[in-house]
């Protein structure tokens, strides 16, 4: 038995769908504006509460420093409820162990209470531990490939680089005492560069809850 396609509804057919394709992808520019826009908004308003009504200068017991560490434990918490409901849980582990570092790196004052420098041996520790585990196996190539196929994960690997670069180039005491020269002031610089990381410590931590939804669905 032939059917013959109707030309007139199936172009209409496909033209509803194009429209719906436009719509959504429309649709999606502007969520990820506002997103994006209230992040930024985010950052800003903790730089003025740490500098304006706190008093700070940004340094070690700021408003600033403390959500670095809260978003870096949320990131890290992310990939830790992957690895736990056994989701790539090699590369996730080593995620894990990456971003448990930085944590400890970002409360070395605290670690000093002990002696000066006493942070890398904890860090070494969970280095130590998150590889072992994660070469347990022969599946971590295959994970880390799953892993960073995810665009969420692309885009968190990019404020990473940006946190680990840009913006410790940027924050040279060196440069900002070149720019400022006998008018140097080191709470301009420090109040530039924490900026810049909770900045990008804020994407980070988006961008690894959006990893955490989207491989947890797959």
């Amino acid at each position: 038995m032939n059917i013959e396609m109707n030309p007139v509804l199936s172009n209409q057919t496909t033209n509803a769908d194009q429209n719906k394709l436009d719509r959504t992808a429309i649709l999606q520019t502007m969520k990820n504006i506002i997103i994006t826009t209230l992040l930024c908004l985010f950052v800003i308003a903790v730089q003025r509460l740490d500098y304006f009504w706190l008093e700070n200068s940004l340094g070690e017991h700021s408003l600033t420093e403390l959500f670095q560490a809260l978003l870096l434990l949320f990131s890290l918490l992310c990939f830790y409820q992957l690895q736990r409901r056994n989701c790539l849980p090699r590369a996730t582990m080593l995620v894990c162990g990456f971003f448990t570092v930085l944590l400890i790196r970002e409360m070395d004052a605290y670690f000093d209470l002990v002696f000066h420098g006493f942070w890398i041996y904890p860090a070494l520790n969970v280095t130590f531990f998150s590889v072992v585990y994660a070469l347990r196996g022969n599946h971590l190539n295959e994970q880390m490939s799953t892993l960073l196929n995810d665009k969420n994960m692309q885009s968190l690997i990019t404020f990473v680089v940006l946190l680990f670069v840009f913006s410790r180039l940027y924050g040279m005491g060196d440069f900002w005492e070149g720019v400022m020269g006998s008018q140097y002031v080191r709470d301009v610089k420090n109040i530039s560069e924490e900026t810049i990381e909770l900045l990008c410590y804020t994407f980070i931590a988006f961008y690894a809850g959006k990893t955490k939804v989207s491989q947890a669905h797959q």
